[in-house]
């Protein structure tokens, strides 16, 4: 009381003051993440590689956040996916053959937890736009009843850009949702700007002062069917091969999508609390029109053409190493741990995935040493890779 009694205005502003700052630190939510799958995306593809390719916005984020050099993805969708939200590689899950196609009732089992699942455990706000591809036979498989608040885009892995039919002469089908609905409404625009202003619509709904966002964004964009808007087919006019010139303005609008997306997020001030991961799901298909030079192989491919992924990390203020190009090893397995952690989560024992948050907020040691390119018994095929010893 005689501390009290005896403090002046000035010091009760400045103890108000400090008290308010030290609620505002306690409140301060987790990190938002914000993950970006490109589709069929070749090594040789984006601009952060291939200077003749006009990716500004992606370049940007790399070049100003970490190139992750040796990232690995599975050659195919569907087991990459899985391996992405699960944290297991795909012959433990059962998806390590090829991808789920629509006459399949295949799906990703309910005894692994997913990773927006675990992210809801803290707190996060989940949401997904673009392409599942991990399983539809049952509502249970599908994205809302796997950890995400909402969904937007499609069941299976490829389908005309703006019909959203997939163009199967065995089973055709519109395949468009928003979450349990078919979603009719977007008919006829191209599925890149639709699942940009989606996700536009998403960030602008959130409070970032309030709520911790998860924003899971696996585009459609490169896979085949080759279709593009002709603004940015005319980019690469220079181009004479048809299929390659149409996949690099596909590669364009990717690009633009992903710019939308950042606008917003620095628009509605996520910025200073945010995590942006970028990759591709596979190779590129080089009988679609994709590049993987100097790379030897293709998509469906254990070639590093065919898993060596293209892929980035960027943070303004949660990377402690930035501008630079990360050649440690890393897997698609390693982003569930990675991304708990960075929620301020764990993961459980006995993932296939390794926590390397130190790896990319630091650059110290990758503590993978090696990782299975896949096991599959019925294309009979099976490789590993374990680091170099000097």
């Amino acid at each position: 009381m005689f501390l009290m009694s005896r403090m002046t205005g000035r010091s009760f502003l400045f103890l108000a003051v400090w008290m308010q700052s030290v609620l505002n630190v306690q409140l301060k939510v987790s990190p938002h993440i914000v993950l970006i799958v490109a589709d069929d995306l070749g090594w040789n593809d984006v601009g952060w590689h291939n200077s003749q390719m006009y990716t500004p916005n992606l370049d940007k984020l790399a070049q100003n956040g970490v190139i992750l050099n040796s990232s690995y993805v599975l050659p195919v969708c569907t087991p990459t996916r899985s391996s992405l939200l699960t944290g297991y590689y795909p012959y433990h899950v059962g998806l390590q053959h090829n991808v789920i196609h629509s006459s399949r009732p295949s799906h990703l089992y309910m005894n692994f937890t997913l990773l927006p699942q675990k992210l809801k455990e803290l707190n996060y706000t989940t949401h997904m736009v673009g392409k599942w591809h991990l399983g539809f036979c049952n509502w249970n498989y599908t994205p809302t009843y796997r950890g995400f608040d909402s969904f937007l885009g499609m069941y299976l892995g490829a389908e005309d850009y703006y019909t959203h039919s997939t163009g199967n002469s065995t089973v055709p089908g519109y395949d468009f949702r928003f979450n349990k609905s078919v979603y009719h409404e977007v008919t006829g625009e191209y599925s890149a700007n639709v699942f940009a202003r989606r996700a536009v619509d998403i960030i602008n709904s959130v409070d970032p002062e309030k709520e911790s966002l998860f924003l899971y964004v696996p585009f459609q964009s490169v896979h085949y069917p080759l279709q593009v808007p002709k603004k940015y087919e005319d980019i690469y006019s220079h181009i004479q091969n048809k299929a390659r010139r149409t996949y690099c303005g596909m590669v364009s609008a990717l690009d633009e999508a992903v710019g939308n997306i950042t606008n917003a997020l620095t628009q509605r001030g996520y910025m200073d609390n945010l995590l942006l991961i970028f990759t591709t799901d596979n190779g590129g298909p080089v009988n679609h029109g994709a590049n993987n030079w100097p790379l030897r192989g293709s998509k469906n491919t254990l070639w590093e053409g065919g898993t060596k992924g293209a892929a980035f990390v960027y943070s303004k203020t949660l990377l402690n190493k930035t501008k630079y190009v990360n050649t440690e090893m890393f897997h698609v397995v390693d982003w569930f741990p990675t991304l708990l952690s960075v929620a301020g989560g764990k993961a459980e024992p006995g993932l296939d995935g390794i926590n390397l948050w130190p790896t990319i907020q630091s650059g110290v040691p990758s503590n993978r040493s090696m990782f299975v390119y896949n096991i599959d018994e019925i294309m009979q095929n099976a490789a590993i890779r374990t680091a170099s010893v000097a």
